[in-house]
């Protein structure tokens, strides 16, 4: 639970750059011992989500906007390997959940709802992360999904997926459709890496 709230505040960018994290007042805000909350912060700590200054209180680690630059390259290279291992092996419900996603994201994208459409093409990557089944291909995407989520909430919110993107989506979903894993890990890579467009773009 202590994670979770912690996680999902980081994330949100409602806990900002530099603001310092007093176990006991977090405790008490959501119930419970400063123990969970001290565990908490440590696994945040090992994420890079928190640091911790000798003798000093911990407190959320900085974030700048060309961070993103810095994320998308490795988060686009682990996702299109995990489109390389996964696409031989794709089931027909895969598909069904990547188009899907893929209409949702359109759809919030009409609606000028950049948070739904991230969430949206996430889900969509998500799909072949999951059937790549390689539990440090995950773990990697995990982490960096997260520090992209945060310097996205703080610096890019009224940014997200487009048109584009959905027809990036387009081609990937076909090259799983052939089975063909050459063309799913080039046109993820090349979706990811349009990302870096963002990078240095600060809005907030």
């Amino acid at each position: 639970m202590a994670y979770a709230y912690l996680r999902t505040g980081l994330v949100e960018g409602r806990l900002r750059p530099g603001e310092i994290l007093d176990d006991a007042t977090i405790a008490q805000e959501i119930s419970v011992s400063r123990t969970p909350v001290r565990e908490a912060l440590i696994q945040l700590e090992r994420e890079g989500m928190v640091t911790s200054p000798p003798r000093r209180r911990p407190k959320v680690a900085e974030a700048r906007p060309d961070d993103l630059a810095q994320i998308v390259a490795p988060l686009g290279a682990l996702q299109a390997l995990a489109a390389q291992l996964a696409a031989p092996y794709a089931t027909d419900d895969d598909v069904a959940a990547m188009r899907s996603h893929n209409s949702e994201l359109l759809q919030a994208v009409e609606d000028g709802d950049f948070a739904r459409a991230r969430l949206a093409d996430m889900a969509f990557h998500r799909v072949l992360v999951s059937r790549a089944d390689n539990r440090f291909i995950t773990s990697c995407i995990d982490s960096l999904e997260m520090h992209t989520s945060r310097v996205v909430s703080l610096y890019f919110r009224n940014r997200g997926p487009d048109g584009e993107s959905a027809r990036e989506h387009a081609e990937i979903i076909q090259a799983v459709v052939d089975h063909d894993a050459g063309a799913a890990a080039k046109a993820t890579r090349s979706n990811y890496l349009r990302g870096l467009s963002l990078a240095g773009e600060e809005e907030a």
